[in-house]
């Protein structure tokens, strides 16, 4: 079973990145590594990210796993976390921005896949299986699912479904591929990290320049991740006005590079 890298880029999410990190150790994937950039937090992060190892080594549960002949109920010790996730914390003092922390985690891969998953995301148990089976079984270069966006509290405000590839449909006409990816660390030796130019739309700057590259996509047609929406009330990250109105605005400039790559290749030049 191939190692996949889970990078969690983090930034002021004290209040969502426990649960994002226990979804991702209990992936069902057995080989595992994750690496936790926290980009200058001041929130509180630093103090979870602190007692994390431990916490990983010595949480346990005492279930009831049976009555004794007596009738006195027996319990039983169990660690609460796998023991065989590889675990890595990179800190920088003072922010770096979101791209860069990104970067600083994708550097560090030693999986033979790669993603990334922000840190106030949640995604589902089997995500990191069934996208690297989608990979070994089709060969494929980089495998995405669909997913639900979900509010702070947990419930879900919208599913998102996805287009079976097609380089028009999910990068030039705008971006379709979602945020619940898997795809294969060798890329990065191709292609490169990400574009720290882009502060919003770096994910589908990087995954156009996969496609532009001649990497391979395929789509798992299961709903594998939960992203937070936060809501007006809440905004935080790529939901304030100033950062979704960049997004938009970067995604704009993606989609006509991708048009005219389109029209470049339909036209016959190199």
């Amino acid at each position: 079973m191939a190692l996949a890298t889970i990078v969690i880029p983090t930034f002021n999410q004290a209040a969502y990145l426990p649960a994002c990190v226990d979804r991702c150790l209990f992936q069902t994937h057995e080989e595992l590594e994750l690496i936790i950039v926290d980009g200058g937090s001041d929130d509180g992060t630093k103090d979870f990210l602190d007692a994390l190892p431990g916490h990983i080594g010595g949480a346990y549960a005492e279930p009831v796993v049976r009555m004794d002949a007596s009738g006195n109920v027996v319990r039983e010790r169990v660690l609460t976390y796998p023991q065989n996730r590889r675990v890595e914390i990179v800190r920088f003092e003072h922010d770096i921005g979101p791209t860069r922390t990104y970067n600083e985690g994708l550097a560090r891969a030693r999986g033979e896949y790669c993603t990334y998953v922000p840190g106030d995301d949640l995604p589902y148990p089997h995500m990191i299986e069934e996208l690297a089976e989608a990979l070994e079984r089709t060969g494929a270069d980089f495998a995405y699912a669909d997913q639900d966006v979900v509010e702070d509290d947990g419930r879900v405000y919208r599913r998102m479904t996805f287009p079976e590839f097609d380089f028009k449909a999910c990068l030039a006409d705008w971006y379709h591929l979602g945020v619940c990816r898997l795809y294969r660390a060798r890329l990065h030796e191709t292609v490169g990290l990400m574009d720290e130019a882009f502060g919003s739309a770096n994910d589908y700057d990087h995954y156009l320049r996969f496609a532009m590259a001649g990497a391979r996509f395929v789509h798992v047609p299961r709903v594998l991740y939960g992203v937070r929406r936060h809501g007006p009330a809440r905004p935080t990250g790529q939901h304030t006005p100033s950062r979704y109105a960049n997004l938009l605005a970067e995604s704009c400039r993606l989609a006509q590079r991708a048009r005219d790559f389109l029209r470049e290749k339909e036209a016959g030049r190199p």
